[in-house]
């Protein structure tokens, strides 16, 4: 239990220095675009809620519970977390229009997940909500998958624009953020199976690589933005 707490302490820190970074980032820059701001305060709230999580799997042993409440609660944590990393992508890439209907789909999957794991509290009158967690975890890896689709689709959409306007001048910027966008997916889509099948380690290295690379991924678009 000591390593198990000692992995929680660093993923809680790691990811509050994240989103000290992006704070720190934003007193460096002189003429700001505010949807550009917005999208970085929306990545700080993520960072910040992902440490919280971090915060109280070990001041209340969540995890020490059982596999499945750590598991339960990983997927309660995560699932707005991925929703506010995408909103901070799509909020630049797309229209209002778009980050609306965006934002009222996920508000939508969220809202199914919260009901799943309420039920099974009260069919089970306890954390340990039996057959409901792989219910949630359904609906979790469909979560996932919108937000990786809603992702590619945005950025490639944006990767033509800004080639057609700048031509080769960008393309240097370009390729490092289309790979950190690359890198984010495979680790995005395989933190349900890291879930599903309790690898904890795995579940906190995750959390912290997909952080730190759409962090680099960030700043790479305030260049773009700022160029």
């Amino acid at each position: 239990m000591k390593s198990l707490f000692i992995l929680q302490l660093v993923c809680c820190v790691i990811t509050a220095m994240l989103a000290l970074q992006l704070v720190m980032a934003s007193l460096q820059v002189r003429w700001k675009v505010r949807r550009y701001e917005i999208s970085r305060w929306t990545l700080v709230a993520s960072m910040l809620f992902s440490s919280v999580h971090y915060l109280l799997q070990m001041v209340h042993g969540l995890r020490a519970q059982g596999s499945d409440v750590g598991a339960t609660f990983y997927i309660l944590f995560y699932t707005p977390v991925a929703f506010a990393i995408t909103l901070s992508i799509i909020n630049i890439e797309s229209t209002c229009n778009k980050v609306r209907r965006y934002c009222l789909r996920s508000l939508m999957a969220y809202i199914l997940i919260a009901m799943v794991f309420v039920i099974g509290i009260f069919k089970n009158n306890s954390l340990h909500i039996g057959n409901m967690l792989y219910v949630m975890l359904g609906l979790f890896v469909v979560s996932m998958a919108y937000f990786i689709f809603i992702i590619r689709k945005e950025t490639k959409a944006r990767r033509q624009k800004l080639m057609e306007n700048f031509g080769s001048d960008l393309i240097p910027y370009v390729r490092y953020s289309q790979s950190s966008i690359i890198l984010l997916h495979f680790a995005a889509g395989f933190l349900p199976v890291t879930i599903l099948f309790n690898i904890l380690l795995y579940n906190g290295s995750l959390d912290i690589t997909l952080c730190h690379l759409f962090r680099s991924h960030f700043h790479c678009y305030g260049l773009l933005h700022h160029a």
